[in-house]
């Protein structure tokens, strides 16, 4: 069984009373720099699979490459944009391990190379436009 949880290092998840559920309408696959760059802009965040190697893990801010190659995807993460840093191309992307990793939750790894595999396995979905819907946890 799932639960919606808030979690923070060294103390207690906690289940909240009340959240906000969403229903998807359709949904879809989508790989490569551009294609993933038209769907973000185009209707917001996407998934993606990633292989996260333990340097990944390590990651405490920057634009991360990895020089690796490693790429057996065995973790997901959100997509919520891209930028471009000293020439570097990157995308911007929410992580789930909590606001403490990273750059608070999120991290930035390097566009338009498939690092880490991060332009292979990538999934979309359009939310039904109900933003009243609740649950109230039991």
């Amino acid at each position: 069984m799932s639960f919606c949880r808030n979690c923070a290092p060294s103390e207690a998840c906690v289940i909240p009373k009340t959240y906000y559920k969403y229903d998807v309408d359709t949904y879809g696959s989508v790989s490569g720099e551009e294609a993933m760059m038209n769907e973000i802009y185009n209707n917001g965040p996407i998934s993606c699979g990633i292989a996260a190697n333990d340097d990944f893990v390590a990651y405490d801010g920057g634009i991360y490459y990895d020089s690796t190659g490693y790429m057996e995807i065995d973790h997901e993460v959100s997509i919520v944009g891209w930028g471009e840093q000293n020439g570097v191309k990157f995308w911007r992307i929410r992580n789930s391990w909590g606001s403490y990793w990273g750059e608070s939750g999120f991290f930035r790894i390097v566009r338009g190379v498939n690092n880490l595999a991060i332009e292979t396995e990538c999934s979309w979905a359009l939310p039904v436009k109900d933003w009243t819907s609740t649950h109230t946890t039991t």
